[in-house]
């Protein structure tokens, strides 16, 4: 009887350890995720930068771009801690964010700029007009997709938001 017990006690913790084995692989691993310190140098960054480097629209080679011409020229995103790769993902990540913070009733008045902006391009033909209703349609497909992975970052972003925006509009007027 004391060998039966001590077999099922056996056979109890070995189920135990691999659920908890179970558990911890099936946890959530903490990701590398943006900072609100990361999203202020980014901002921070970005306005110093833009005298300089001109208006900064976001995209991925804009971003290394800006990092290239600033190692050329001062190095305030090395000096800031940033690698390469590691200014494009804040600033990537700090974009999205910034994208899925945009109220869904801009995207859907953006959405139908676009539709109707298609029939001012009356010197196309129809083929032209075809194509570029495509291309537009990739550039909207595209900003969705960076507004859904953006997501995870809304809340990093939102309190940087304000200025982030106020220098976009400053350096596209």
């Amino acid at each position: 009887m004391a060998k039966e017990a001590g077999g099922k006690r056996r056979y109890v913790r070995l189920l135990q350890a691999a659920a908890l084995c179970m558990g911890a692989m099936l946890a959530p691993v903490p990701a590398l995720a943006l900072t609100s310190g990361e999203v202020a140098k980014v901002v921070d960054l970005i306005a110093a930068l833009q005298p300089s480097l001109g208006p900064f629209a976001y995209d991925e080679e804009i971003a290394r771009d800006w990092f290239e011409q600033d190692a050329e020229s001062g190095g305030l995103i090395r000096a800031a801690g940033f690698t390469a790769e590691s200014w494009e993902t804040a600033v990537g990540e700090t974009f999205r964010g910034l994208i899925a913070l945009e109220p869904q009733g801009n995207i859907d008045a953006l959405r139908a700029k676009l539709d109707l902006g298609m029939d001012s391009f009356t010197q196309l033909n129809d083929a032209q007009k075809a194509e570029l209703q495509q291309e537009l349609e990739a550039e909207f497909t595209q900003m969705l997709a960076l507004r859904a992975e953006g997501a995870a970052y809304a809340d990093i972003v939102r309190p940087i938001a304000p200025r982030l925006n106020a220098l976009i509009q400053a350096s596209s007027e």
